[in-house]
């Protein structure tokens, strides 16, 4: 009961969230091991299993060995909430601190350095390390954050960009 109630808990508020912001979120399972980190899976003994590399080309003209993974419930109802949270706080985060020059992911003092897609990629920011580094150092008129935010806020912060530039802010 009290993991339901802690979980109800921290699912409302992204609701309030998301209606605010009139964006439809969604959650998402990850993807299949083979898609992450192929893999080939030999049980050896009924107690031992393999698991070692495989060559990725070799896969991707293959049948990979493992089709399918298991995840309890519990597991699928935890991970998105805890993604939304962080993505919450990235997003309450850059409110705070970037959206007076960086609106919608745009740029009011270079309009062609906005935090577009086609942007950061342009200028080989489209990355988390990139944005990290921006906003713990500053560059030009945009201040140093690395004093003013936790390392764990910078990263939630970064992670938030790079979603809404995926989305098309």
């Amino acid at each position: 009961m009290k993991k339901i109630l802690s979980i109800v808990f921290l699912v409302i508020p992204l609701l309030f969230f998301t209606y605010a912001c009139g964006e439809e979120t969604q959650a998402t399972v990850a993807p299949n091991v083979e898609q992450v980190a192929p893999v080939e899976v030999k049980v050896v003994e009924k107690t031992q299993t393999v698991v070692k590399p495989v060559d990725a080309v070799k896969v991707a003209e293959e049948k990979p060995a493992v089709t399918s993974v298991k995840v309890t419930s519990e597991e699928l109802a935890v991970k998105p909430v805890a993604m939304a949270a962080s993505h919450e706080e990235g997003a309450k985060l850059f409110k705070q601190n970037c959206a007076a020059c960086h609106a919608g992911g745009g740029n009011l003092v270079n309009a062609q350095k906005t935090l577009k897609k086609d942007a950061l990629e342009k200028y080989d920011m489209y990355s988390k390390d990139a944005i990290i580094y921006q906003v713990v150092n500053g560059k030009n008129a945009m201040p140093a954050f690395g004093k003013r935010l936790s390392s764990e806020q910078i990263e939630q912060l970064a992670e938030y960009v790079l979603a809404q530039a995926d989305k098309g802010w």
